[in-house]
């Protein structure tokens, strides 16, 4: 009898331990970001050239400004949680970027900030940036200045700042490049300067920059929605002024930031590449489309 009723209860409670499993389980995108976690748990953003950044083409001569790759070792990146749970809005989302060298003394002291362009029409709707030339140092969503914002030479930033968060381990890391900080790496110094690189990270509350977006009118976005980013380094929060991800120097450039290559591709909010036909297929699916309208009209 008692081997029986053991019997019975096996199945059951392999049952309720499975279900327990799951019920502990978090959904894949609702880790929380460690903005210390090394790069495989992060998402490459790509520009349409190969090269994800020049070295040595910063400005001002600060190697700390210096935004850094190459094909094998990525320039700039990023995460996203969603909170664990149904929503869309809600969760974080962070940032990574490669950088030159840190120099005396120890730590980030720029500004580095990512161009938001929420309603792909190739203007800088938001900056989401690491402000630490100033007092205090913070991650904060600044609005852009009041020009076109669609090249470096008619982009400016509203230095007084949407939302400002003070640096902590939740949403701020500085750390070297190394085997830990990013197993894949091939080379721990890209730009051959003789410093090692460094990584500046820094996460920020996906609901703010919503929040900010709204106040322009940029409305129905959540974390399935296509962005695009520009990325960029200066001596203080009114402007880019040291480097841009993407080409090489074009700071002070009239070319739009697609022209100039400084736009990345297309990606979604929670980091998920998006795929956009080619000029030509897309042209050529077009014609297509019209033959079999006029073939059909005919019939």
């Amino acid at each position: 009898m008692r081997d029986y009723v053991e019997h019975l209860m096996r199945p059951c409670t392999l049952r309720g331990l499975t279900a327990a499993l799951v019920l502990v389980a978090l959904p894949a995108g609702a880790a929380t970001i460690d903005p210390a976690s090394p790069t495989t748990g992060w998402t490459e953003i790509s520009y349409p050239l190969l090269l994800p950044d020049y070295s040595d083409d910063q400005r001002t001569g600060i190697s700390e400004a210096d935004i850094v790759g190459d094909v094998g070792n990525p320039a700039f990146y990023t995460a996203f949680d969603d909170a664990g749970t149904p929503s869309t809005t809600d969760g974080n989302i962070a940032f990574r970027v490669r950088i030159g060298a840190d120099k005396n003394p120890s730590g980030f002291s720029q500004f580095m900030g990512v161009g938001l362009d929420a309603d792909l029409d190739g203007a800088i709707d938001l900056f989401l940036a690491v402000e630490n030339s100033g007092n205090p140092d913070r991650v904060a969503i600044y609005d852009t200045g009041t020009g076109a914002n669609t090249s470096p030479d008619t982009t400016s930033i509203d230095s007084s700042y949407l939302f400002s968060y003070s640096l902590s381990v939740a949403n701020y890391d500085f750390q070297a490049v190394t085997a830990t900080s990013d197993p894949t790496a091939t080379s721990f110094d890209v730009d051959g300067d003789g410093d090692t690189d460094h990584f500046l990270t820094w996460v920020v509350p996906f609901a703010d920059v919503l929040t900010a977006l709204a106040a322009q009118s940029i409305t129905g976005i959540d974390e399935d929605s296509t962005l695009r980013y520009v990325l960029g380094s200066s001596t203080q929060s009114n402007s880019l002024n040291q480097d841009l991800g993407g080409p090489n120097g074009g700071t002070n450039s009239t070319d739009t930031w697609e022209v100039l290559g400084a736009i990345s591709n297309p990606i979604s909010a929670s980091g998920t590449p998006v795929s956009t036909p080619e000029p030509d297929t897309a042209a050529l699916l077009s014609l297509g489309l019209v033959a079999l309208a006029v073939h059909r009209r005919k019939r």
